[in-house]
């Protein structure tokens, strides 16, 4: 599991009581329960804990786990 990985995990489940079963690449961050307001959530906080700027809609509704940890892997490259 990449840092990214481990860090979208980590929000998921510590921030928003995602079960870690739940937390595949191919899910998508509305099926994981996230409204609106905590997507805008998710990237601040993801930009908190890595670093980098998260625009809101790298994680929109019908992004998947796996294109969320893509697009922040890019931006930590």
């Amino acid at each position: 599991m990449s840092p990214v990985q481990t860090a979208v995990t980590a929000v998921l489940t510590e921030k928003f009581e995602v079960s870690a079963d739940s937390i595949r690449p191919e899910a998508t961050l509305e099926s994981l329960d996230l409204d609106s307001l905590a997507l805008a959530e998710l990237a601040l906080a993801l930009q908190e804990t890595l670093g980098v700027p998260v625009a809101e809609e790298e994680a929109a509704k019908h992004s998947t786990v796996g294109e969320l940890v893509a697009a922040l892997n890019a931006k930590q490259a």
